[in-house]
């Protein structure tokens, strides 16, 4: 036996190839499945779940031949490799699914966001996305009434080179162009308030980056960002909000055999606009979020907390929101404070069985000295595939007074 397992943990090291050898390591139990690469994030909780079912097995490698198969096709990538190593068990080994980096059949149509709010009306993303020779290219259009104090509607386009000599190591390029639409209500707002921001008709973005691999689990992504602002009112002038900006971003799960799944995404991202950088505007934003996801079984629990804050003055676009289709939920964001706010403190949990969800907010929102107060919301609806899946549902901000329910509706925000 420790014949075996010494030339167990020495094959890879002669270049064994798993795939070759399964039949005679098939008396092997699984201990642990993972998968790896640049898009294993697009894999689907389904198919992780599915994945995750070998996790006590022998070792079957026409099981795991059909699974990757299956990642091949959800993903339209061209190869995935199954790598067999040795477990921290005896007799035990872990499996790993390998997306290589190379060029993906064809084109990705996406719809990363489809929202309805019935206070503040549709939002839509889609893009269209493909690789070449390690080399993402990304184009899409969108109209966003959610995210921001204004409507932003138009094109976005990312250019993302995977490697820099090494894994890493990647290098992004980002140009977005939109033109926006204001509410009244934040109209009226800003004309009463002094030293205001000012309102723009369009914004242009042009966004280089550098992301390091840090760790397995933790990125840091930097580089500089070129806002330009075509302001409006007599005299249409241009503004510009030039900006360093740095952001952290951890990412880790767990799995075990009882079919239980945890995440934890965390992220931290901090955006400086500073003279140096020929900037008409001159502040540092700050946002923190935090979400943990544990599913078991039917049950699926996800707890999340956000809070940032501006010093300096930002433009309009930079300010947090509270009161949207992710936030506050059956509050309306002009009711809550029509200029947005620069500084917020958020937190929420959902709770689903199966498809029925019910979900709590809580969250405050301070412009300058003055606060909303604390505020909280509730409501039910149906839900699938988790948090990113597709939502209907009515929430009710809780307060004293009449019931005013508000309906919202999408997948992926």
């Amino acid at each position: 036996m420790r014949v075996l397992l010494l030339t167990l943990c020495t094959l890879p090291l002669f270049g064994w190839n798993p795939q070759e050898d399964v039949n005679v390591n098939s008396r092997y139990t699984v201990e642990k499945v993972s998968i790896s690469g640049r898009l294993s994030s697009r894999v689907s909780v389904e198919l992780r779940r599915e994945m995750e079912s070998v996790v006590g097995q022998k070792l079957d490698h026409g099981v795991l031949d059909r699974l990757a198969a299956r990642i091949r096709r959800d993903l339209r990538v061209q190869n995935v490799s199954v790598r067999v190593h040795r477990g921290d068990l005896p007799e035990h080994v872990k499996v790993e699914f390998e997306i290589e980096s190379g060029h993906r059949q064809g084109f990705d149509v996406n719809v990363p966001k489809l929202a309805y709010h019935s206070r503040q009306g549709f939002s839509a993303a889609g893009e269209v996305a493909t690789t070449v020779r390690r080399t993402a290219l990304t184009f899409g259009v969108l109209s966003d009434g959610d995210e921001l104090v204004e409507r932003f509607s138009g094109v976005q386009a990312r250019v993302e080179r995977e490697s820099l000599g090494t894994r890493r190591l990647r290098a992004g390029f980002e140009f977005d162009s939109y033109h926006e639409d204001w509410n009244g209500a934040t109209v009226a707002a800003l004309a009463s308030e002094p030293g205001s921001p000012g309102l723009y008709r369009t914004r242009q973005n042009f966004q280089p980056s550098l992301t390091v691999v840090m760790a397995p689990a933790l990125t840091w992504t930097f580089g500089v960002s070129v806002e330009q602002l075509e302001m409006e009112g007599p005299g249409a002038r241009t503004e510009y909000a030039n900006s360093a900006y740095g952001t952290l971003r951890f990412h880790k799960s767990w799995e075990n055999t009882e079919t239980n799944h945890q995440v934890l995404d965390a992220g931290y991202s901090l955006r400086a606009a500073t003279r140096a950088l020929d900037s008409d505007f001159v502040y540092v934003r700050h946002a923190g979020k935090v979400r943990y996801d544990l599913v078991k079984g039917h049950n699926e629990v996800t707890v999340e907390f956000r809070a940032g804050g501006i010093a300096g003055r930002a433009p309009m676009f930079e300010r947090f929101v509270l009161g949207n289709a992710s936030t506050l939920r059956g509050w309306n964001k002009f009711e809550l404070d029509p200029l947005g706010g620069d500084r917020a403190v958020h937190g929420a949990v959902d709770y689903r069985y199966r498809r029925l969800t019910v979900f709590y907010d809580t969250g405050v929102l301070w412009n300058g000295p003055v606060n909303t107060g604390e505020k909280h919301g509730a409501g039910f609806g149906f839900r699938s595939e988790g948090k990113e899946g597709f939502l209907l549902a009515v929430a009710f901000p809780l307060r004293s007074g009449h019931v005013d329910p508000v309906f919202i509706a999408g997948f992926n925000f």
